[in-house]
């Protein structure tokens, strides 16, 4: 399967397709350094440009997902702040301060730093009765119970 930014034909598909002079999102653009190029040059060259993008990112949770992948793909890192693209091994310089990217930095933007993921576009999930769990804590239990057993019944057999 092809990642999210990229097609069968090798060329990359803009994240930011339907703003902007860029309605298909097909640039035919080969290679990364000529994406990131358009990127900066048609939609994050004004500031009124960034700020519809911004705002697009916080309400948007598909179009959050898809610029998130494309700059992984990438190995770039979005600030929310300025919303300028860096190297992953770069800062971004304010007047305030630095902002860097590390792995995994709990906001859940990954690399769009300084925007939080917004909600899923997903409707809720209606309950009529019973217990709704998440199933991922309980699977970490039973996992973590799974081992433990095992490592009891190690101790024990070892110690007969």
């Amino acid at each position: 399967m092809a990642s999210s930014s990229s097609t069968l034909e090798g060329t990359w598909s803009c994240p930011f397709k339907g703003f902007h002079c860029c309605p298909s999102g097909v640039c035919g653009n080969k290679g990364i350094s000529r994406m990131i190029s358009h990127l900066k040059s048609v939609h994050l060259s004004t500031d009124e440009r960034k700020n519809v993008l911004r705002e697009a990112i916080t309400t948007d949770y598909n179009l959050f997902r898809e610029v998130e992948g494309t700059l992984k793909v990438f190995g770039q890192w979005m600030c929310g702040k300025c919303m300028r693209l860096h190297a992953l091994s770069r800062a971004c310089h304010h007047p305030d301060g630095l902002v860097r990217f590390s792995e995994g930095m709990g906001d859940g933007g990954g690399n769009i730093v300084g925007i939080l993921m917004p909600p899923t576009n997903e409707p809720p999930v209606k309950v009529n009765g019973g217990l709704l769990l998440d199933v991922e804590p309980s699977r970490r239990v039973l996992k973590h119970l799974s081992y433990s057993a095992k490592a009891s019944s190690i101790i024990v057999d070892y110690a007969l």
